[in-house]
C-alpha cells in the first residue's frame, strides 16, 4: 500500500509503521516470510562503467503479535507486536570504497544488516490509541593488531557483534464522526517519529609492532546501513471493504555522516595531512505516499485483498558533488578525484495480494511486490575542484524490483 500504515496498519507490521495501531489485535499471529531486492543500476560518462555491479538482497522475515490478556478494564486493549529482519548470508554487510569509485550507497548495503523492532500498543479509549517501541540493527566493532614474531607475521584478531538502538513512538486517533454501522470508525489519523538508527562498523588495525617504521593505526570504519529520525503522519478511511490510506514521512537526512570515516584519524586540536572524506550536503526529505486496499468477502469466512500504492522518494544526495582528494603514486602528491556517491529520486509502485483461508484453517498468505523506477539524473561528480582530465557528468538511471512472500497462523 505505497508504505503506508501510520494510520491503517493491523498487525506486526505495526511495530514499525505505528506501534499505537498494535492495540487492535486480539489475536496471537505468527508469520513467517522471504523477502528480497534485485538492483538495476546505471551511470553512464567519461569512466563510469554503465551498469554498477551490486548484489541482490535476500532476507527472511519472522513477525509476531500477541494480545496481551488483561483482564478488567485493559481486556482487549494491550498488545505487542514484534519483527525480525535476518538477511540470508550475512548479519552486517558494508563497503568501503574510493570515493571516485561508482556506487549508490544508500540502496546497496541498506537491506544487508540484520535488524529488530518490538513494540506494544494500548488502547486508551475515546478512540485515542498510544504505542511505544525499539528498533535495533546489528554492527560491528573490533580490532586487529600485527605482530612481528621471529620472522613470522600473524595477528590477533578481536570483534564483536553488537546492537544499537533507536526509539519508536505513535499515536492514533478514531475519529468520532462517520462511523459504520457496527459502530467501528471510518476515519483514523495516525502519527509516528521513529529515531535516528545507524549500523556501523569500525575495525582499527594496529601494524606498529610489525617493524621499525612508525605507522599509524588504520581505522576501517563507515555506516553499512542509516536510517534517519523520520516524522509520518496519515489519514486512513474505511468504507464498503474498502481501505484509503494517504500521507508524508520527513526524514532528517541532513544529520548523516555519510559513507565512511578517515582512514588514519588525526589527534585532537592537529592536523596531520590525512585523507578525509568529502563533505557532502546532505538534504531533508518529504515523502508523499497513498494506498489502497480491497476487500472481498467469500463463503465460509474466507476473503481476498487486492493492494496497491506509490510514494515518491527524493533523493537527500544534491545534484552536484564536492572532488574528493587521493593520492597519486607517479606525482607523490595529492590530485582531486571525482566523487561518485550516487542516488537519485525514485517513483515507487507497490502491489499486494492476499489469502485468509476463514473456516478452512487459521492460515493466510500474502505476497506483494515494489518496483523503484529510478528519475534519470544528471549529477555533476567534481564540483570546486580541479580533476585532471575532468570526467564530465555522469548519467543516472535503473529500477529496483523488490518482493516478499509471507505466510501466517493464527493460534
Amino acid at each position: 500500500m505505497g508504505g503506508t500504515g501510520a494510520a491503517s496498519s493491523t498487525g506486526a507490521d505495526a511495530a514499525y509503521t505505528n506501534p499505537a495501531l498494535l492495540s487492535l489485535v486480539h489475536r496471537n499471529v505468527l508469520t513467517l516470510g522471504l523477502t528480497g531486492a534485485v538492483f538495476n543500476l546505471h551511470a553512464d560518462g567519461t569512466g563510469l562503467p554503465g551498469r554498477v555491479s551490486v548484489l541482490p538482497a535476500r532476507a527472511y522475515v519472522v513477525g509476531a503479535e500477541v494480545p496481551i490478556p488483561f483482564g478488567g478494564m485493559l481486556k482487549d486493549r494491550v498488545a505487542v507486536g514484534m519483527v525480525f529482519y535476518t538477511p540470508t548470508d550475512a548479519l552486517l554487510r558494508g563497503s568501503i570504497l574510493y570515493p571516485e569509485t561508482p556506487e549508490f550507497p544508500l540502496l546497496a548495503d541498506r537491506a544487508q544488516s540484520l535488524a529488530i523492532r518490538i513494540g506494544t500498543g494500548v488502547d486508551l479509549g475515546y478512540g485515542l490509541r498510544a504505542g511505544v517501541g525499539f528498533a535495533a540493527l546489528a554492527e560491528l566493532v573490533g580490532s586487529i593488531d600485527v605482530i612481528n614474531t621471529a620472522g613470522n607475521v600473524g595477528a590477533n584478531v578481536d570483534d564483536q557483534l553488537i546492537a544499537t538502538y533507536a526509539p519508536t513512538i505513535g499515536l492514533a486517533y478514531d475519529l468520532p464522526f462517520d462511523r459504520a454501522p457496527d459502530g467501528s470508525p471510518r476515519w483514523r489519523i495516525g502519527a509516528t517519529w521513529r529515531g535516528t538508527l545507524e549500523a556501523t562498523f569500525a575495525v582499527n588495525v594496529d601494524a606498529s609492532k610489525l617493524s621499525t617504521l612508525n605507522l599509524p593505526v588504520f581505522n576501517i570504519a563507515g555506516v553499512a546501513q542509516y536510517d534517519p529520525s523520520e516524522l509520518s503522519l496519515e489519514v486512513a478511511h474505511q468504507r464498503d471493504g474498502w481501505t484509503f490510506a494517504a500521507g508524508f514521512t520527513w526524514k532528517h537526512w541532513s544529520a548523516y555522516p555519510g559513507v565512511f570515516e578517515p582512514t588514519i584519524l588525526c589527534p585532537a586540536g592537529t592536523d596531520c595531512a590525512a585523507l578525509t572524506p568529502p563533505v557532502i550536503a546532505y538534504s531533508d526529505t518529504l515523502v508523499p505516499r497513498a494506498g489502497a486496499e480491497k476487500v472481498f468477502a467469500l463463503p465460509r469466512h474466507t476473503s481476498v485483498r487486492a493492494r496497491a500504492g506509490f510514494f515518491l522518494e527524493p533523493t537527500p544526495v544534491p545534484g552536484s558533488l564536492p572532488s574528493s582528494q587521493a593520492y597519486n603514486q607517479s606525482t607523490q602528491g595529492l590530485v582531486d578525484v571525482p566523487t561518485r556517491f550516487f542516488d537519485t529520486t525514485r517513483y515507487v509502485f507497490s502491489l499486494g495480494a492476499g489469502v485468509d483461508l476463514g473456516d478452512y484453517g487459521p492460515f493466510t498468505v500474502d505476497v506483494w511486490a515494489q518496483y523503484h523506477v529510478l528519475a534519470p539524473t544528471t549529477v555533476s561528480t567534481c564540483a570546486g575542484g580541479q580533476c585532471a582530465p575532468d570526467p564530465g557528468p555522469a548519467k543516472l538511471s535503473g529500477n529496483v524490483l523488490a518482493y516478499g512472500l509471507l505466510a501466517g497462523v493464527r493460534f
